[in-house]
Parts: structure tokens; sequence; C-alpha cells
């Protein structure tokens, strides 16, 4: 909307494609998503199986695939591009946007976010994927002739990544967590990127995490590193060649200056989720018991496991898609014989039911 009066019910934007399922939700009220339908501020774009093209007014577009949440949180329009303004947030699913081409918006007054990071862009055409524990895939898209279509930095408390090569891309696992460094996916198409990126990562991001968590480990030697065998420090006396003052007791220690988490995060942390595959999880307002799996990705099956609408989703979408929705106080066994997994998980007591897959 252009001019200084400015009201929230004002268009900024509509929709020009929709498919399938999908909702624009306005005041806790769903909207049909049809084509001409328009676009508020603080509107609620998602999408189910079915996908949604929302144009603004300054031809910023805003694609969402399927199961795909997006927050439309703030979008001014002023005669000065450096007074209008840009604000949206990715909660979940795959979403493309490219930045407009009206000069009605200075591009660094568009503020992008996922849970676990913040995208700052000059002239771009990008993808987020954001899975349900919040972690984010963030790509660079080429314009027109191939070429990158501009430049982004994603920005947490951990540091900052800039992407300027088409199709460079960038994990960030957590909001204290550095966004990986960039690497440039190779064949591929921007028809190609959807919510399989998530379950099944692209090669070159899967590698580039393996290289900078081998990096922390060769640069952090922990408890493990230790031969508790070759240790014989008791033998030692270390006051032999004293010759200070000793007037030092227990009573002197201060156990606040003691660091005892030093190099035991890690193991807590993988000990925690072994134990987490076969204990009750907390899911929404409800509690599930699941065994041989955790909520969210599971690396070894591929299952991205979350709730919606109450029930309990077990989604995979590697060489095709499975999606089991179950009511999550059921009782049934997942057995899958795919390529590359073999496995058996229960929900709940897992005795009623058997569901088998086999691909």
């Amino acid at each position: 909307m252009m001019g200084s009066a400015y009201s929230q019910t004002d268009p900024i934007g509509e929709i020009i494609e929709s498919t399938g399922i999908g909702s624009i939700l306005r005041d806790n009220n769903p909207l049909e998503p049809t084509v001409s339908t328009s676009i508020q501020l603080y509107d609620e774009a998602q999408t189910g199986n079915g996908r949604m093209l929302i144009e603004f007014l300054d031809n910023e577009e805003l694609s969402l695939t399927e199961q795909t949440k997006v927050y439309i949180d703030e979008v001014y329009y002023d005669p000065n591009p450096d007074l209008s303004r840009m604000t949206m947030r990715f909660a979940r699913g795959t979403a493309r946007f490219a930045s407009g081409t009206g000069g009605r918006i200075n591009k660094a007054n568009v503020e992008l976010t996922t849970p676990t990071a913040q995208i700052a862009i000059r002239g771009t055409d990008f993808t987020t994927t954001v899975d349900e524990l919040g972690r984010s895939l963030i790509m660079l898209l080429p314009d027109e002739d191939g070429n990158a279509s501009g430049e982004i930095d994603v920005i947490n408390e951990g540091g900052t990544v800039s992407l300027t090569e088409a199709y460079s891309a960038t994990m960030v696992s957590s909001i204290a967590s550095a966004p990986t460094s960039p690497v440039t996916v190779q064949n591929l198409t921007p028809a190609l990127i959807d919510n399989m990126f998530i379950v099944s990562p692209p090669q070159e991001v899967r590698d580039r995490i393996a290289e900078e968590l081998a990096e922390e480990e060769n640069d952090d030697s922990g408890i493990l590193d230790v031969d508790f065998l070759e240790f014989n420090e008791l033998e030692a006396d270390d006051l032999e060649d004293t010759t200070e003052d000793l007037s030092y007791s227990e009573l002197d220690i201060n156990l606040l200056d003691v660091d005892f988490l030093t190099d035991l995060l890690d193991i807590i942390e993988a000990l925690d989720a072994t134990m987490a595959r076969d204990q009750t999880q907390q899911a929404d307002n409800f509690s599930v018991q699941l065994r041989g799996a955790t909520m969210g990705l599971n690396p070894d099956s591929q299952y991205n496991i979350f709730t919606e609408d109450n029930m309990i989703v077990f989604y995979r979408n590697v060489n095709g898609t499975i999606r089991i929705t179950l009511a999550s106080n059921a009782n049934v066994t997942i057995e899958t014989k795919v390529e590359g997994y073999e496995g058996i998980i229960d929900l709940n007591e897992g005795s009623n039911s058997f569901i088998q897959i086999i691909q």
C-alpha cells in the first residue's frame, strides 16, 4: 500500500496460483486460497498436500510447496523505498522467495527468518526448507542467465555465512550453531527443490556437515580420548617439591569455578538421544511412546515424525513418498523394508495394528 495512510486490512498482495489443499489463516479464521484472494498483514499462509504462489505489490513472489507454513508479519510500502519494510517468518516446509523488481522497497529492509537463522538479501531469489525441528536449509538460486540472482547472508548467534554462487547452500541446525560453510549443489534445477532436502539433504551438504563435525572432533580432545589404563596420576606427589604456604583446605575449593560440563555434554546428548528412542516423548499437548524412533528426523530410517492436528505423522520422501497419519493413542507397529533400511517402529504398545511397507 503506497502512501502514509496505511491499514491492516489493505491488500498487500494476492494469490496468483493455488493447487491442492491449503489455506490463509486470518484472525484465526481459515480462508480458501483461491486465485485473486487478497493477502493482508499478519496472514498465515499454509499448505497441506498443495501449493500456493503469492505475489506482493512490488512483484515479490512467495511460493509454498507441500506441507509449508509462512507467517506474513509486516509488509509496508512507502513512497520513500528506504521507509518501506517487509518481514516474514518461514516456519515449516519449503518456500521460495524472489525479491521485487519495482524498486518500492530497499532490500536492506527485507527481514526473513527461520527458527534458526535470519536471512539478509541483496536482490535475490532463494529457497529455504525448514523441518519439524527448525533446522534450515537455505539455497541461492540462479537468475534467467544461470548466474547467481544476488547474495544472501545467513546469520544467527553462531556466526554468518554468505551465499554468492548459484545453487550454493548452507544448513543451520540450531540458533546457536554456526551455519555450515557454503557448498554448491550440482545437477540441480529450481523445479527439483522440495521438502525432500530436509529428509535427505543434497550429498554436497551432507559431506560438508561431516567435514565440519570431523574438524570439531579433531580440535576438541574429549573425555573419550583419554586412556585411563595409562592414568597414573595417583602415584605422583604434587607437593613433593612445593615450598609455598600450603594453608589451603577443601573448604577453599570454589566448585563454581570448576567446569564439570567440559567434554561431557556430547556424551550426555548422545545418551539422551539413545534413551529417547525407547521412552515416552512429549508431542504438542500429549505424550506418545515410540520404540525404534524419535520425534523429528531419524537419520537411520529417514522418517520425519511430527504432529499435525493432534495426529502423529510418519513422513519419508526417499525414492518415493511414504506418509502415514495415526491417532496419538493408536497402538501400531510399522515395519519398513526399503533400500538402505529395514526396521520396526512401535507407536505406544504397537500391538493392535501392523503396517508393513515394502518399497
